[in-house]
């Protein structure tokens, strides 16, 4: 990254959600880096008033504010670079990963390395890169510009799509769909088998074949150590845009809709159908067959027994509308005096 604050708001002003920029439009900008050490050359975003107390003591070359604190630019030395952003989080997203996400291409190794097992039947497009190990087995199709990092094996007739990364010792199952733009972080399997058995008369358990497969849409991310479930027959299937934490499980035959956000701890039972903008805070546990419409959030460990129809907030196991979920935790809080009341009251009337 080497631009003027001009050239990086006349590339990025549109699409970085920048409003304006003030100060010296000419100044140098090499970096970004964390607002509390910014020095000369660097780009720092600074998303509230405590924040910019501390930026405005350093040294950088350019700060982001939020259109809120516009005013006070006016504190900020006339030899710094101030833009002026409509939504400062999303203008730190947008320009980090434009002009400063981690070059994965500075691994070391050869484009393809020499260790790694791929099918004659697979062809490798130019611009991806295959790490140590990697196994890619028959009439597997991998896109352009994709990063597949040590360890993963990606298993036959999966399809990956373009810009996908796959961090180490992650495994795609056969016949598995991952789409364009994705992150996959390391030692998690999509596609695992989905948990199906039926039991005999003497409780001898029966396993039933789970022969269906995982379809990931575009722009997904799926955490460290997640495991998602292949169908039994049809597909596991998570909608564009959903992003998952670490250590999250998905069985088989789940339906998980666009633009969720997914937190750790997630146990989501078979055969559930989750809707659009899906928010589960940590530790959510879901019941198998169970459908939560769009525009939902689950909080403090939610646990959902039984459909959600009308989108809200929910707490607590079983679930609860956030009012009603908050007038109980008033109540547990106080349930010791509540049990000495009933105990007065008893003694009253023997």
């Amino acid at each position: 990254m080497n631009l003027t604050a001009k050239e990086l708001f006349s590339e990025t002003g549109k699409e970085g959600v920048l409003l304006e920029l003030k100060g010296n439009q000419d100044v140098s900008i090499e970096n970004i880096a964390a607002f509390s050490n910014g020095q000369k050359g660097d780009l720092v975003f600074v998303p509230d008033e405590k924040a910019f107390e501390v930026a405005v003591k350093g040294s950088c070359s350019a700060m982001v504010l939020d259109q809120k604190m516009a005013e006070s630019s006016a504190q900020v030395n006339s030899e710094t670079a101030v833009f002026i952003s409509a939504n400062i989080a999303l203008s730190h997203a947008i320009i980090k990963l434009k002009y400063h996400d981690h070059d994965y291409s500075k691994s070391g190794w050869d484009r393809i390395h020499p260790s790694s097992v791929i099918h004659e039947s697979v062809t490798i497009p130019d611009n991806t890169i295959i790490g140590p190990n990697v196994v890619i087995e028959k009439d597997v199709q991998i896109g352009e510009g994709c990063s597949i990092m040590a360890n993963v094996v990606i298993e036959h007739n999966a399809v990956i799509g373009n810009n996908v990364r796959i961090h180490p010792s992650t495994t795609i199952g056969w016949d598995c769909v991952v789409g364009n733009d994705c992150l996959i972080l390391s030692n998690t399997v999509i596609g695992s088998e989905g948990f199906g058995y039926s039991q005999d008369q003497f409780f001898n358990h029966h396993r039933i074949p789970q022969t269906g497969n995982v379809v990931v849409g575009n722009k997904v991310t799926i955490g460290a150590t997640n495991t998602v479930d292949r169908g039994t027959y049809g597909p596991t299937t998570i909608g564009d845009g959903t992003i998952f934490d670490n250590i999250c499980h998905t069985a088989h035959n789940v339906t998980i809709g666009k633009n969720c956000i997914i937190l750790s701890g997630w146990l989501c039972a078979g055969s559930t159908t989750i809707g659009d903008r899906v928010v589960a805070s940590g530790g959510a546990i879901i019941r198998d067959h169970i459908n939560i419409c769009d525009d939902v959030y689950l909080v403090h460990r939610a646990g959902v027994l039984f459909d959600i129809k009308e989108k809200g907030m929910y707490g607590g196991t079983p679930i609860l509308k956030m009012a009603d979920y908050k007038e109980n935790l008033k109540i547990a809080q106080n349930l010791k005096g509540l049990v000495q009341k009933i105990e007065e009251l008893k003694a009253m009337n023997p």
